[in-house]
């Protein structure tokens, strides 16, 4: 006994593959059936104007405008052959073969009820040379069909209305409401069908709202017959360049890879071609698109179109199969070539602003140009400037990684004696010029740090838009950070250098830390503590300080001191404590000195006229520049200098003026 085999609707149904986010691929599928139909009736010798008419059915609300109403399902009419008996047939058959010709699955109107919960057909065809009505409900509820034929007596000719009931919940709630957007969406799926000349007339609407599909393609989509041929790997592809002169088509510039004559996947553009840009619009007043098709793509299009079972690369067995990548490869290259005007301006552009920010900038990345040119020209523009910096931050980073590697390697071969003198001469010349560009790269992000930190003390000691000076904290915090001892921070996160170059390297630091840590004791601004050369890498361990260094800061200009209370006899008890063996430092160590031991005592305060009577009567000497005052107390070996603001910043542009010329900034 044969027996036949049979097709469960239900399993079918949830077998098929339709993501949540995908929630118009129904709709899309009765479209094209509808394309499909009224391309049967003409090929049967039917002299006639398609047309095809999508309702869109909202679930009302009251007071509210039609495109912000839910939408319920859709119903979708065309005058194309129709629900005959061959339609019918192939209707009634899973995974048919009827459409085969034309790329059709068998399988499309199967995600009618992944996503509806009933789908409703009455179509009005020919039969015999009369017109009839075939009408019936496809519901998983029934795995059997009312087929019942009735005679036409309106006269209304061909006509077939497919009627998407009932969103299911998950696809009801992705699916966009406003009817230009379901329209656009319709548009790009179908995008072949309607650059077809016999594309049928196709309009959607509503309960309020009408529109021309085939209008808005011809309003936003300028296409000049340009199309490009190239093969990969033996196999033939036709790439279509459009341009879309209309922002809500899509944002953004696209690769539509199709098959059968529908949109299958999408590339972004910008993502694969370096300098196409989302500028292009502002500049040229449109979107790029390509559309790529292929018997390639038709042969190895999944069951749902939503993707190609096709590997990602090209297969070393089957050289004739290219993969995926190196197929949209080679189209980014032939857009290139199309666009090539647009992005060599914007190469040259992007090029300037980089060579401009390592010229005036950054310097410390002016040699990646001459070393990683591709990885400078693989950068994308438009790029912020905390974005340019972070990326040649990076590219920075490998250069100097693989240029220290390049320079074990060397080292290597030459004590195994793999490499010959003359070799070694050779490549030694090489990567010693490298290993030059990468320090001088180092001392040139070091200098721009200086010029900076220079422009923000200047800031801090210009009155601010309120009429006010900065407080003392805000230069306490850039020359060293408050409440933090050397122990705690890198040498890079201070700014001693401001004041003296020879400070960075004290053994021991705190800033704006108590004595003994404890709260409420007496705290130096910044005292810095330095032991003999023979033990200065040791911690306090101890032995006695060769050099005690205080610094009391002010705010600028502040003009309020007497003889009881000014900087210099702030700074002359807190060395008279160090003296007297009472403090201790934040470890809770002893902080001893000798009679030997020489203080250096910082007023880092402006010479305001109080200040000025204070130097006088205690005999201070003014620099010749008047802008600063310095003492020597024989009795306690301490050495006491006034710098005012304008003394620290003039000094250090001094002392910094060379590498700051050297770089141009």
């Amino acid at each position: 006994m044969s027996r036949s085999f049979s097709t469960n609707l239900s399993g079918k149904v949830r077998n098929f593959p339709l993501p949540k986010n995908r929630p118009l691929v129904p709709l899309y599928e009765a479209v094209v059936n509808s394309i499909h139909a009224i391309d049967e009736r003409k090929s049967n010798g039917d002299v006639f104007d398609g047309r095809i008419e999508i309702e869109v059915v909202r679930d009302r609300t009251l007071f509210s405008d039609s495109d912000s109403n839910t939408v319920r399902g859709f119903r979708i009419a065309d005058n194309g052959i129709g629900f005959d008996e061959n339609n019918m047939k192939s209707f009634m058959e899973a995974d048919s073969e009827y459409k085969m010709a034309i790329g059709g699955k068998g399988v499309g109107r199967f995600s009618w009820l992944k996503a509806f919960s009933e789908v409703h057909i009455k179509s009005v065809y020919k039969e015999e040379g009369k017109f009839v009505v075939r009408e019936f409900d496809f519901t998983t509820a029934r795995s059997e069909i009312e087929d019942v034929l009735t005679e036409e007596e309106s006269g209304t000719g061909y006509c077939t209305e497919v009627t998407l009931s009932d969103y299911l919940k998950d696809y009801k709630s992705n699916a966009p409401k406003k009817l230009d957007i379901i329209a656009m969406r319709i548009i790009q799926h179908c995008l072949a069908y309607f650059l077809r000349k016999d594309c049928p007339a196709m309009k959607i609407y509503d309960t309020e709202n009408s529109l021309s599909l085939n209008q808005i393609f011809r309003d936003i989509i300028t296409t000049n017959d340009n199309q490009t041929q190239f093969e990969v790997k033996g196999q033939k592809f036709n790439l279509l360049h459009i341009k879309i002169t209309d922002r809500s088509f899509g944002s953004r510039n696209r690769l539509y890879l199709c098959a059968n004559e529908r949109l299958v996947d999408s590339k972004e553009l910008e993502k694969l071609i370096v300098d196409l840009d989302s500028d292009i619009f502002d500049n040229e007043e449109y979107w790029y698109l390509g559309v790529l098709t292929s018997e390639y793509f038709d042969e190895n299009v999944d069951m749902n179109r939503l993707s190609f079972s096709l590997p990602t690369e090209s297969s070393v067995l089957l050289p004739g199969n290219p993969g995926l990548d190196d197929i949209v490869k080679e189209a980014c290259h032939q857009v290139e070539l199309y666009l090539a005007d647009y992005l060599q301006e914007v190469k040259n552009n992007k090029q300037e602003r980089i060579t401009k920010y390592t010229t005036e900038t950054a310097p410390q990345y002016r040699h990646l140009a001459y070393y990683e040119p591709d990885k400078i020209a693989a950068l994308k523009p438009g790029l912020s400037d905390e974005a340019l910096d972070d990326a040649l931050y990076g590219i920075k980073r490998e250069f100097e990684n693989k240029t220290k590697t390049e320079c074990r390697s060397l080292l290597n071969q030459l004590e195994k004696g793999t490499i010959s003198s003359e070799e070694y001469q050779s490549r030694f010349q090489k990567t010693i010029g490298k290993v030059s560009d990468v320090n001088r790269a180092a001392l040139a992000e070091y200098v721009v740090h200086r010029r900076i930190i220079l422009d923000l003390f200047s800031k801090g000691v210009n009155i601010k838009d309120d009429g006010k000076f900065n407080l003392e904290k805000y230069m306490h915090q850039l020359i060293y950070p408050m409440r933090a001892t050397s122990d705690e921070i890198p040498y890079e996160n201070h700014n001693l250098w401001l004041i003296d170059e020879k400070l960075s390297f004290c053994q021991f630091i705190s800033s704006d830390k108590p004595f003994d840590n404890k709260f409420g004791e007496e705290r130096t601004d910044i005292l810095a503590l330095d032991s003999p050369v023979a033990i200065a890498e040791n911690k306090n361990n101890g032995m006695a300080y060769d050099t005690v260094i205080i610094f009391e800061l002010k705010k600028p200009m502040r003009d309020d001191y007497n003889m009881e209370k000014n900087p210099i006899t702030q700074l002359t008890d807190y060395a008279q404590r160090i003296l007297d063996g009472k403090v201790k430092d934040s470890n809770h160590r002893k902080i001893t000195v000798t009679d030997s031991t020489q203080f250096y005592l910082y007023a880092v305060c402006d010479i305001t006229p109080s200040l000025e009577r204070v130097l006088n009567t205690m005999s201070f000497t003014r620099t010749p520049d008047r802008l600063g005052a310095y003492f020597y107390n024989g009795t306690m070996h301490t050495y006491i200098e006034v710098l005012s603001y304008d003394k620290v910043r003039n000094d250090s542009e001094k002392r910094n003026k060379v590498l700051f010329d050297k770089l141009g900034i």
